[in-house]
């Protein structure tokens, strides 16, 4: 049986064309992740609410069939389209004036989500529903609709649809024509987290030890390297190369980080410093994390570690519903501002924008609160190289010995504890949530103590390195022959000979700067001629195919055109004689995206 293109194959194609070929192909569809079944279920209860509301206010509501299609009802629900291969389900048909294959009217989508703010996905699943759409009634429609969980309705516009969908739909359809066996190579990104192939995918990459694994690695950046012969993350480490700051640059280079840099780092297991941290440490500090849903932009938890010398002590601000958030901002404030000097470190820009928002809401003056925020991570990302593949907490804080209570504790998965909180009120989740927020504020103290240790100590540490200036002990004769060295490659420079002071008499000419231009042009003419006498003088001439994906995005088609490419190479072949002169010339059509 042929595949068919669903909404669930396209939308995952946008996140990873992977994940889009496994959902297809694979026999085993793998394990959803826990939030990804809350998502539904919350789709499902609030498409049954929305319809409900329809019901109530329209008295033309029937179920999605091909008569009631044809028939023009006022409303259809609960449709599922199918046309030419692709199927699409839809909450809400609308139908609208207009002369189509159906006849005097049309339709228009009207999807349900389980979020209260609108994703790109989202949009890219109600536009798929209009292509369908129109596959079946033989008119685009105009504008689709999506229906958030606070019953907010979002317009999408969908007359140029297609052209983001085109390049969606070719290559899944190729992939079906072919009959293609092989699933696209593994790139990790952002969106792993909630797939269900994580962890085959995720054991592949570390058995080949996939450049993907760093974080910041995209699928552009690893085509790159791949162009150069570098497909792991070992062969990456070799590619990293000391910088010297020029001498006249008097602003320093922007902070950026180096990802060959960290992937030495991985394997020599030490930690490489582009720049020496600077922290100025307070004898009162306070260390902040905020737990929130950014979805509904609620904030019920925040945890304040108070730290003064050796003593630390814990607070928890936690909020059992919506109605709460005001409350425990404002037990934060008051206890932040019993330490007016003492600095607030955070990790991220979690607690950056979530303080605005809290102080906008409730009308606080944070003015003191913003000012006094300290990010962590700036004083790591570029700078401060640790052996491990991202610089998120979890993995800086693991490597370094800090521990969290839940093995499986990240910030998705607090979404699932919150998510069963509300729906239970069990202590036990409570519990969770706050040992997980105390836990981060800890590793935090635990990160800040030990770049602390490395600004002081980085000289005599021996797990930490310099990355343009290695700490390498050598002997006096070691010295020598890396001076002597060092001096052989100044006189190597193909330049030298111009720096040197010379005492011969330059001949004197009588040539114009008319001839000396002349002449320059005649060189080049001739150098040009004897390539074109190479050209014609090839002796084997093959026919490259027309690429039909972009090399640089991956994805879009290439269109052909009348125009040809070519290129001679000289290759040097050896025989038993000798060594044989063999000219290739290569011939394409070009294409255009």
């Amino acid at each position: 049986m042929e595949p068919v293109i669903t909404s669930e194959v396209v939308v995952a194609y946008s996140q990873c064309p992977r994940k889009a070929y496994l959902l297809m192909f694979s026999p085993d569809n793998g394990e959803p992740h826990e939030y990804t079944c809350i998502l539904d279920q919350e789709r499902r209860e609030n498409q049954e609410r929305y319809i409900d509301l329809l019901k109530q206010k329209h008295t033309d509501v029937q179920p999605y069939d091909a008569e009631n299609l044809r028939k023009g009802s006022e409303i259809l629900v609960n449709a599922q389209l199918r046309a030419d291969g692709l199927e699409a389900g839809c909450s809400v048909l609308s139908r609208v004036e207009g002369k189509s294959a159906l006849g005097k009217h049309n339709y228009e989508p009207t999807i349900c989500v389980g979020t209260h703010t609108i994703s790109k996905e989202q949009k890219l699943e109600v536009a798929f529903v209009g292509h369908v759409l129109e596959r079946l009634q033989n008119k685009p429609p105009v504008v689709g609709k999506i229906i958030g969980m606070n019953g907010s309705s979002h317009t999408v516009k969908l007359e140029n649809a297609s052209k983001d969908l085109l390049p969606i739909l070719e290559p899944i359809q190729e992939w079906i024509g072919d009959g293609s066996s092989e699933p696209p190579p593994i790139v990790l990104n952002k969106h792993c987290s909630l797939c269900p192939f994580q962890q085959p995918c995720q054991a592949q990459a570390e058995r080949e030890d996939n450049l993907s694994l760093l974080n910041g690695i995209t699928p552009r950046v690893m085509r790159q390297y791949e162009r150069k012969g570098i497909f792991t993350v070992r062969q990456l480490s070799y590619l990293f190369k000391p910088r010297k700051r020029k001498k006249r640059s008097r602003n320093p280079p922007p902070v950026t980080h180096k990802v060959e840099l960290q992937a030495l780092a991985i394997r020599e297991n030490k930690i490489y410093l582009q720049e020496l941290p600077e922290i100025a440490r307070q004898p009162v500090e306070l260390f902040l994390d905020i737990e929130g849903i950014p979805d509904r932009g609620l904030y019920y938890l925040i945890g304040l570690l108070v730290c003064q010398g050796d003593a630390t002590e814990h607070h928890s601000f936690w909020a059992d519903t919506d109605q709460d958030e005001m409350l425990i901002w404002q037990q934060f404030v008051d206890k932040a501002t019993q330490y007016p000097d003492a600095p607030i470190y955070h990790y991220g820009s979690y607690e950056p924008r979530a303080i605005p928002a809290l102080a906008k809401r409730y009308q606080t003056d944070a003015e003191s609160l913003t000012q006094r925020l300290v990010n962590v991570n700036g004083y790591i990302y570029g700078k401060v190289y640790f052996p491990v593949r991202s610089n998120g907490l979890k993995d800086i804080g693991t490597f370094i010995g800090a521990k969290w209570t839940s093995p499986d504790a990240s910030g998705l998965q607090s979404l699932v504890w919150r998510h069963y909180w509300e729906e239970t009120l069990d202590t036990h989740y409570k519990e969770i949530l706050m040992t997980y927020n105390t836990d981060d504020c800890q590793a935090l103290k635990i990160l800040i103590d030990e770049v602390s240790k490395i600004q002081q100590s980085a000289d005599t540490l021996s797990e930490v390195d310099f990355a343009d200036k290695r700490k390498k002990p050598t002997t006096e004769v070691s010295e020598e022959i890396h001076s002597q060295f060092g001096t052989i490659l100044k006189f190597a420079h193909f330049d030298y000979d111009e720096k040197k002071i010379s005492f011969r008499k330059d001949l004197e000419t009588n040539e114009s700067t008319q001839d000396r231009r002349e002449k320059r042009k005649h060189a080049a003419y001739m150098s040009n001629q004897k390539f074109v006498n190479i050209e014609q003088k090839a002796k084997k001439v093959i026919k490259v195919g027309r690429t039909k994906i972009c090399p640089k995005c991956g994805y879009k088609r290439l269109r052909k055109t009348e125009k040809t490419s070519h290129r001679t190479i000289i290759d040097l072949v050896l025989t038993k004689n000798g060594i044989r002169k063999n000219v290739i010339r290569y011939e394409g059509v070009q294409g255009f995206a």
